[in-house]
């Protein structure tokens, strides 16, 4: 602890020369309308800079000053205070959700919300995870947005963009120290131009946290992590015709182990698990399990490039994206020596290229037309070991000791895609937008499992390969191939009912790609296992409807937005009732509710900003969903989801925050924020059992700064879920479980939200 303090007071050492040297040349502070007032916010959501206020789109900015200010380090931490967006863990994927649809467990999927970094596509989950740093703003459109990000994203899109370099030099350090969780963040930005008309932009990070979750089998605190952070930036900008960027990123961030805890233990489960086979089911953030390892490392480099032909811009956006994963999980999440060892690997490379032509704005007719090419190609590697341990278990479990099922994955894709939007002004009051985009991908897949004997394994071979076919697991080779068309049209109808009050109506059309069952354990059509696996999986679409109200005055703004969204064929993983999921296109659902939000200055210093969303989502056609612990299945084997709400997608979500900055001397000043992010109650199991549930609850945070005025220095202290609230993410069965216990007990899991932190963080700049 005392090395961590010894580095915040360095870093903030040496910019105090700077803190000094530098006053007469301090930025200028973000744009406010005159003295007082609100500040404007410009997106990017529709391809050009904007006010928030005049798009047609249900939408949030978080600015990067708020994730700073709040020592925020990724997508996940931020989601919390964006209603209608859930981010979460699972064991072994991670999911973006808007208005409670995302993407299941299964790496052949593609994500449902669509992440973009700079213009470039982010499509993979474990990305989620990427460090944001010196980030310029995120941006969260909710409902499909086919036209302009295209294709997946079908319930949204998160839209990222990192600062660019500037013509006169600065700096900045910051050092951030959360001391019950033991959190140290370090980062830097140096900007500034290195000749006439090249400026360049460098950022560094670092950060490292014990855990909150205490691992009793392993004696340490959980989860660990080890995240570095690397960016550059070079802007070529001569004031000719021609401008460009180039931005470099590399990113390697580990983690041990999750905050993942078992609880509600049910039957006779804690009488069996006891002995050498205990299981801890209190949830006291004290846990015990065999291991979780994460390393994900990450390069991308994009160019970025405008030039002027006549009065219009052509945009070229180049990207290479290389990513990989290497994962160890328990995936018993138990002590026991059950299922520890599972191997996940995933290597990725993507290659895109866009060109666009966008009119110079302003005009009667305005538009944005161009092409996409994104190829990509994906190896996935899937472990799964069955310990030794089950060697004592007596027959059937017996043949299954020291095996593993080792499933290889390749696939290969190849998407071009044309999009076009234009916007007629009809009157000076009223416009009317009208967009498509044409998609035409092709994938190419192959999947093989073998099941291989260990050293220690004493069964035959036909006995072993028995017992996994009686698990619907079975050796197989299986390969494809898939080619897509789709057409996603949008329209929109705005009219300014005043100089500050604009109304919108909106139709589109959003598709997800189609792809291939990476995890399933069998072929479709097998005759030798009880419950065949599967293979391909077809698209799935959604219709939107939208309408709107967005005013926005001197002192006051707000945005009033009402969705019907209805979608087909959704791609979901069913259960198969032994150790498998296998993906299916086997649901229909509804999704209609209200978002509104708010700013409001009150008065020299003082703003009030809030949100709230009401989500009505229900299956209307899901028959073959998982059934939960003593639920009684249907003829079919599955449980009926239809009329259901889905997992993780609470009616009621939002947050209310107070800001207040007054200066207290000539040269100094105090900042103040208080925050409420709240959620109404949700089940946390995708197979939406009861046991599950998340009572509502309100997470409170502050922030208590002492600042120059020029906003040089600044030294601030940092509460997050002050209240303390226990908060279950995700849950799922104990795996195992009901085998063991023969069916009359179980127990749960999940990851568990971080509970109270406070930090205090330093900041220098010049």
């Amino acid at each position: 602890m005392k090395s961590y303090f010894v580095a915040l007071l360095t870093a903030s050492a040496l910019a105090s020369p700077g803190i000094a040297f530098a006053q007469d040349t301090a930025p200028a502070p973000e744009s406010t309308e005159d003295q007082g007032g609100l500040e404007e916010i410009i997106v990017t959501a529709q391809k050009r800079a904007e006010g928030l206020s005049d798009v047609p789109i249900s939408i949030s900015a978080v600015s990067g000053k708020q994730v700073e200010s709040y020592g925020q380090t990724n997508l996940e931490q931020i989601s919390s205070s964006v209603p209608n967006l859930k981010i979460t863990q699972t064991a072994i994927a991670n999911r973006i959700a808007i208005r409670g649809i995302a993407s299941g467990d299964n790496k052949g999927f593609e994500q449902s919300v669509a992440m973009f970094v700079d213009g470039v596509y982010y499509g993979r989950d474990q990305l989620s995870r990427l460090p944001l740093i010196d980030m310029e703003r995120v941006e969260v459109l909710r409902g499909p947005q086919p036209t302009l990000f295209g294709k997946n994203a079908i319930a949204g899109a998160v839209n990222i963009t990192t600062r660019s370099p500037t013509d006169e030099f600065e700096g900045s350090v910051t050092g951030l120290y959360e001391f019950n969780h033991k959190e140290f963040q370090l980062n830097g930005v140096l900007s500034g131009p290195l000749s006439d008309g090249v400026e360049a932009r460098v950022v560094g990070y670092y950060r490292t946290m014990d855990g909150y979750f205490y691992n009793q089998k392993l004696d340490r605190d959980e989860p660990s992590v080890d995240e570095k952070y690397v960016r550059g930036k070079i802007e070529f900008d001569k004031g000719g015709p021609f401008a460009a960027e180039l931005k470099l990123e590399y990113a390697d961030f580990e983690a041990k182990g999750q905050p993942r805890d078992v609880f509600g233990a049910v039957g006779n489960y804690n009488t069996v698990f006891q002995g050498p086979f205990f299981v801890s089911t209190n949830p006291d953030y004290v846990r015990e399990d065999n291991g979780y390892e994460s390393r994900n490392k990450v390069f991308g480099a994009t160019l970025n490039a405008d030039l002027e032909v006549g009065e219009h811009t052509l945009t070229s956006v180049s990207s290479l994206l290389d990513y990989k994963t290497r994962e160890i999980v328990d995936v018993d999440f138990s002590g026991i020596s059950f299922l520890d060892g599972t191997n996940l690997r995933e290597d990725y490379r993507q290659y895109s290229q866009e060109l666009r032509l966008a009119s110079p704005g302003g005009e009667t007719f305005n538009y944005i037309g161009g092409v996409y090419y994104q190829h990509a190609k994906l190896d996935v590697q899937d472990f799964t070991r069955f310990n030794p341990t089950f060697l004592a278990l007596g027959a059937p479990f017996s043949a299954l000791g020291d095996t593993r099922n080792d499933r290889d994955y390749t696939q290969k894709s190849d998407l071009i895609s044309a999009f076009a939007q234009g916007e007629l002004s009809v009157t000076d009051q009223l416009r009317i937008t009208a967009g498509a985009r044409f998609n035409h991908e092709k994938k190419s897949g192959r999947r093989t499992l073998a099941i291989v004997k260990g050293p220690l394994s004493t069964a035959p071979l036909p006995v072993v390969t028995a017992v996994f076919r009686a698990l619907n697991i079975e050796a197989h080779s299986v390969s494809g191939k898939l080619s897509e068309d789709s057409f996603n049209p949008m329209v929109n109808v705005q009219y300014d009912a005043t100089d500050d009050l604009m109304l919108y109506a909106s139709f589109a059309r959003g598709t997800k790609a189609g792809g291939f069952d990476i995890r399933s354990n069998s072929l479709p059509g097998s005759t030798t296992v009880a419950k065949p696996g599967a293979f391909m999986f077809e698209d799935e679409s959604a219709d939107n409807f939208e309408a709107g109200l967005k005013y926005k005055g001197r002192n006051i703004a707000f945005n009033l937005s009402l969705y019907r969204t209805k979608y087909k064929d959704l791609q979901v993983n069913i259960f198969d009732g032994t150790l498998n999921f296998n993906v299916r296109n086997a649901a229909a659902a509804t999704t209609q509710g209200v978002e509104a939000d708010f700013r409001a200055a009150i008065a020299d210093g003082l703003t009030i900003s809030g949100a709230v969303a009401y989500l009505d989502f229900k299956f209307t056609n899901f028959t073959d969903g998982q059934c939960y612990y003593l639920q009684v299945p249907g003829p079919n084997g599955f449980c009926d989801y239809s009329g259901k709400r889905n997992a993780l997608s609470p009616k009621w979500s939002g947050n209310l925050n107070l800001d207040y900055t007054t200066p207290v001397t000539s040269d100094l000043k105090v900042a103040f924020n208080v925050n409420a992010d709240f959620s109404s109650s949700y089940i946390a199991a995708a197979n939406l059992d009861p046991r599950t549930h998340q009572d509502g609850y309100v997470k409170l945070g502050a922030r208590l700064a002492l600042a120059q005025v020029g906003d040089r220095w600044e030294v601030a202290l940092i509460g997050r879920n002050l209240t303390n609230q226990r908060i279950l993410q995700t849950g799922s069965a104990m795996p195992l479980a009901t085998t063991i216990t023969r069916g009359a007990g179980n127990a749960y899991n999940g990851i568990v939200d971080r509970p109270r932190t406070i930090a205090v963080q330093l900041t220098g700049r010049f």
